[in-house]
């Protein structure tokens, strides 16, 4: 475009000034491209960056003074050449900044660098947003993949003493030749069905996530005999419900762990569980005792991995507490299951 339009002017003697504009261009442009666009423009130091365009500005213009005397003094420019090289000595090397002059100037410098420069503050603040949205896009799959990790870990702690128990009792029922003997390997075959297949999907119908407990619960019930209470409710208005897999199992799982802690003749649990308007309640509870942890003892990760999970998947939509007094533990939870939908759809 500067070549074309000194062309029109003198075809054989406006090389120099062309020269002078690709040379000035060239330092403005990586100069500001490389190092001031994105240490102070991208990050708001508009002040300095405004002082810049004064700075190159300057450069420019002085560029442009010499190149006509140049020009001038070395070649032979036509008429027209000629007054445009006289107008700018005329003016001076600080001709750019003169009151009477700096439209002319300015015009000429816009014209210079306003395209290059627009273009590449584009393509910063463009690459800028990739890179944010790419840095999101590996937070949510490293979130993700935490998630499914997590999920993982808590499909395989089930406690070892329930299966080795379980199995045991399934062992002396087939010996018996006791009908529940083939009932309890179908449920233990079932629940592992689920844990190791099923669970893996986002969402699970809840009546699955039901019968998961019901066959959990009736292989404990089997493995206590008598000595358990166990009282247990799940129903639903909605037989299409869908919820997270295994948001109720570590609950269930601790209810059972813990409860028989107490004497024999006192231990209980109770399970409730309900979806009643799209609307989540839990209710689980036990005998409680406290009983003195070993040395370096952990616990609870079961627990904490469901709370990370219904705050990844029902944030702002979920309440849990745990209570444990006069000698019952329990845990509550609700969640709004309508709200998730709405959303979905």
């Amino acid at each position: 475009m500067q070549f074309i339009s000194y062309q029109r002017i003198d075809p054989h003697n406006s090389w120099l000034l062309f020269l002078k504009d690709v040379f000035s261009l060239l330092s403005i442009f990586y100069v500001t491209a490389y190092i001031i666009i994105p240490r102070w423009f991208i990050r708001g130091k508009f002040l300095l960056c405004l002082l810049w365009l004064v700075i190159i500005y300057a450069w420019w213009s002085v560029l442009t003074y010499y190149s006509a005397v140049l020009t001038l003094h070395f070649l032979s420019p036509a008429e027209r050449l000629t007054d445009y090289l006289q107008f700018m000595i005329d003016k001076g090397i600080l001709g750019a900044f003169r009151i009477s002059s700096i439209t002319d100037y300015l015009l000429d410098f816009i014209f210079l660098v306003a395209f290059p420069l627009t273009v590449k503050i584009v393509q910063s603040f463009m690459s800028i947003r990739n890179v944010k949205v790419n840095l999101e896009l590996k937070n949510a799959e490293l979130e993700l993949n935490n998630v499914q990790l997590e999920l993982a870990f808590l499909k395989h702690q089930i406690n070892p003493h329930f299966l080795l128990n379980t199995l045991y009792s399934i062992y002396v029922l087939v010996s018996d030749k006791d009908d529940r003997g083939e009932q309890s390997m179908m449920r233990l075959s079932g629940m592992m069905v689920y844990l190791l297949h099923e669970s893996n999907q986002p969402e699970i119908e809840l009546n699955r996530e039901f019968q998961l407990i019901r066959d959990y619960v009736e292989l404990e019930r089997i493995r206590y005999n008598e000595s358990l209470q166990i009282n247990v409710n799940l129903e639903t208005d909605d037989a299409h419900c869908t919820i997270v897999p295994l948001i109720f199992f570590p609950f269930v799982e601790n209810a059972f762990k813990h409860g028989p802690r107490t004497s024999v003749s006192n231990a209980w649990v109770k399970i409730n569980i309900s979806v009643k308007n799209h609307i989540l309640y839990m209710h689980v509870s036990n005998a409680y005792r406290e009983l003195p942890k070993p040395q370096n003892y952990v616990g609870g990760l079961g627990i904490q991995n469901v709370r990370k999970r219904l705050e990844l998947y029902y944030p702002n939509r979920y309440t849990f507490k745990t209570s444990s007094e006069a000698g019952i533990y329990s845990t509550e939870l609700r969640v709004d299951l309508l709200e998730k939908e709405n959303k979905d759809q």
